[in-house]
């Protein structure tokens, strides 16, 4: 059989070339009729049985279908019935007389091969026996009414003889057929017209054998020309069959559909399971009665078998679902829901038994880095080799699951006479992700582990679960991110409690807005070379009910991680901005002090941040450059399209921008060209040492350098001694802020927003150097 890995491309036939045959078809037909009282009346069969020798041959160069043997063995039946009909004509009467046989049941065989052959384009997932026994009961009816109306009939009445059997065998040989005409039909998810020409060939075949069977079963030989009409139009439908462009589908290599009992296949069924009786009934104890008790028994044999094969069925897609539900489709281990069940089964035996359950918690570092890189192809193939690692590396006792994502969990039980423990398991699976995962791509990817076992748990042996172990083996596995990935973290009760402050913290934080407990607390900024106070920065406080002030650095983050950081940086920005407005209200001879506020990256990635800033500053009308946004280095990094795009809008509305932190994260004034920033601020942890490191004192005179070139003004953060103020304002620095100027406070409480320009305690600098 030849099968190609995919259908030709180019187009296949017009439907009107086989529009065109049925025509011809028509027309030898009607010549068939008008020519039935002269010698001639045999030319219209052999001139259409010929043109669908011929059409089958067009068909298969121009259609150009996947599987070419079935239309090859289609035009050769063509022309095997033709030389059969012909020798028959020559050799009648002769010796040589069965040539004719052979010619024609040599057809009958070609015929046969060619739907074999489009049968064998049908896969099947399974080894499903279903539509083959219902089309064999199809094939016993029509066997049995073959053999006992017309094949037994024609023996008796002819005499038995190798002639006479051959004559009868005809309308059996057309029962093979319509086997498997049926057992295509039930095999095919989709019958295209080419399909139903060819089956409407084949009943036209088997009305011109009936005919015929009909005058053998009395004794004659030769009929009415009228009897070769059928076979005209089965000529026609073989031809019209090949030239329709549907036959390139039905010769592709395709999925069988699934076989289920439908009341048209029912329709055909019940009948014919009781045409064996029926033959047995007429027959009385002849031989065509014998026959139908043989059909009946054969009949029942078939249905045991569909009965079986149905239960056998059933029991195997039971399982399948079964499977299904309980492991991963992906990798094929198990999933939670198998895995939570394994797992309480173990810790059941080792209350019996008394030894202990380990489950390790492991997560694929940069997985999702993988995903956004190379796509999500080869994301599931660094999972499928992940899964195949963790199999290598661990026993066929351990149960092994991935519960979702990049998520895989390793459940191990280890017994009183020791094995194996759940850490040694741990540090074979981290060396062994340390080396790439087989594949083209040769990816090397890490995994932290979080471990948990039944003999760590806090808490009475019989408080243990899945669930619980699980959540225990998560914990830690953060951990072992949290600590630079790549490792084991061993669950430590002490976490559950780390654990439930943050989410006790997150909860809380959630309210807090509505709730009134946010405040901003000012620290005021200073020109080092007068010690005028500036402008303040604004600082985010909680006041929460019960904890009192809770610091930044306990909140900020989580804010951050859930989003919250949005709605509350929008809230800071509209209090600092009517903070403005009062003092400006209290300020009216003095110049007007601008207020600093902090945006974080999260914000950053919000467009409606420019909005916000615009409605506010004109709500509590206030100039814009009074506003300075200060933004971290790795912020405006993240993503720097994005940011640029956000931060050149702000700018736009007037705002100042600052770089806060600098030093901490990329460190280079070369990647702040391509932003409008006008301020940066040095690190606290810069300043802390300028006084006794040289290094830091090199680095604070080489921003200030890079900065006054870029005309940049320089902040300092962190000031605490009047010896750091006089170093940095020597240095070059302009401003700067710190506990030697002030402490961060409430609003009510800074006194330098209507004290003197100059802060008590600064007396006049030095020169800067």
């Amino acid at each position: 059989m030849t099968a190609p890995n995919q259908m030709d491309a180019r187009p296949a036939l017009p439907p009107l070339a086989a529009r065109v045959f049925y025509a011809f078809g028509g027309l030898m037909a009607i010549t068939l009729v008008l020519l039935r009282h002269v010698p001639l009346a045999a030319a219209p069969v052999a001139v259409t049985g010929i043109a669908a020798a011929i059409a089958s041959v067009v068909g298969l160069r121009l259609n150009r279908p996947q599987v070419t043997l079935p239309w090859a063995m289609f035009a050769f039946a063509c022309t095997a019935f033709i030389a059969g009909a012909m020798l028959r004509q020559v050799l009648s009467g002769g010796a040589l007389e069965p040539l004719a046989d052979v010619a024609s049941m040599s057809g009958y065989v070609a015929t046969s091969i060619g739907f074999v052959g489009l049968l064998r384009c049908r896969q099947s997932r399974s080894n499903s026996v279903h539509e083959t026994v219902d089309a064999g009961i199809v094939l016993v009816a029509v066997g049995a009414v073959a053999i006992a109306w017309f094949a037994i009939p024609t023996v008796e009445r002819q005499g038995l003889s190798l002639y006479s059997v051959v004559q009868g065998a005809y309308p059996v040989v057309d029962s093979v057929l319509v086997f498997v005409v049926i057992l295509l039909s039930w095999t095919s998810a989709r019958r295209m017209t080419s399909f139903w020409l060819l089956g409407l060939s084949i009943g036209a075949v088997l009305v011109g054998d009936v005919g015929y069977a009909i005058i053998a079963t009395r004794g004659q030989l030769v009929g009415s020309p009228l009897l070769d009409l059928p076979f005209v139009v089965g000529f026609t439908f073989f031809g019209a069959a090949a030239l329709h462009p549907s036959m390139r589908e039905l010769s592709s290599v395709q999925q069988r559909p699934v076989q289920a009992w439908s009341f048209g296949r029912m329709a055909i069924l019940v009948p014919l399971m009781l045409v064996p009786a029926l033959v047995a009934l007429l027959g009385n104890h002849s031989v065509a009665g014998w026959v139908g008790v043989l059909a009946m028994v054969v009949t029942t044999l078939l249905l045991l078998m569909r009965a079986l094969t149905a239960v056998r069925d059933h029991a195997q897609a039971a399982e399948g679902l079964r499977h299904q539900a309980s492991h991963d489709q992906l990798t094929g281990l198990a999933n939670r829901s198998r895995l939570v069940e394994v797992v309480d089964a173990l810790l059941m035996r080792s209350r019996r038994d008394g030894g202990t359950v380990d489950v390790l918690f492991l997560d694929l570092d940069s997985f999702k880095l993988v995903n956004d890189t190379w796509g999500h192809q080869v994301g599931d193939r660094l999972l499928r080799s992940s899964a195949a690692r963790l199999l290598e590396v661990t026993y066929d006792t351990d149960t092994v699951a991935r519960i979702g994502g990049d998520e895989f969990v390793v459940a191990r039980y280890v017994g009183l006479h020791g094995g194996a423990s759940g850490e040694d398991l741990a540090a074979r699976i981290v060396d062994a992700f340390r080396a790439a995962l087989p594949g083209d791509d040769a990816l090397v990817t890490s995994v932290s582990v979080g471990l948990a076992g039944s003999a760590r748990h806090p808490g009475m042996p019989g408080s243990v679960s899945a669930e619980s172990l699980l959540r225990d083996a998560d914990t830690a596995m953060y951990r072992a991110k949290a600590a630079g990935r790549s490792r084991c973290v061993v669950f430590d009760p002490a976490m559950h409690d780390s654990v439930r402050h943050r989410v006790e913290t997150e909860l809380a934080l959630r309210h807090a807005l509505e709730r009134r407990e946010f405040e901003l607390h000012y620290q005021p900024i200073v020109a080092l070379d007068t010690g005028e106070v500036v402008g303040a920065e604004a600082l985010l406080r909680w006041a929460h009910p019960s904890r009192g002030l809770v610091s930044p650095l306990d909140f900020i983050p989580i804010a951050e991680e859930t989003g919250l950081i949005v709605e509350i940086g929008q809230w800071v920005i509209s209090e600092s901005l009517r903070q403005a407005a009062r003092w400006r209200s209290l300020r009216p001879h003095g110049p007007d002090l601008w207020v600093s506020v902090n945006v974080s990256a999260r914000q950053l990635r919000d467009e409606s941040v420019v909005d916000h800033v615009a409605a506010e500053l004109v709500r509590h009308d206030v100039p814009a450059e009074l506003l300075i946004l200060e933004i971290t280095e790795s912020a405006m990094m993240s993503d720097t399209d994005l940011a640029s795009g956000l931060l050149h809008r702000l700018r736009g509305l007037g705002v100042t921008l600052a770089v806060d932190d600098f030093g901490t994260g990329y460190s280079s004034l070369g990647h702040l060209r391509r932003f409008p920033v006008s301020k940066v601020k040095i690190d606290r942890a810069f300043v802390n040492g300028i006084e006794h490191d040289a290094d830091d004192a090199e680095i604070v005179r080489a921003v200030v350098a890079m900065s006054l070139a870029m005309r940049l003004e320089v902040v300092a953060e962190g000031i605490e001694t009047e010896g750091q103020r006089d170093l940095l304002h020597r240095l070059g620095v302009q401003l700067g802020q710190g506990w030697h100027f002030g402490r961060p406070a409430p609003a009510e409480q800074c006194t330098f927003v209507t004290a003197a320009p100059t802060l008590a305690g600064v007396s006049a600098l030095s020169r800067p150097v």
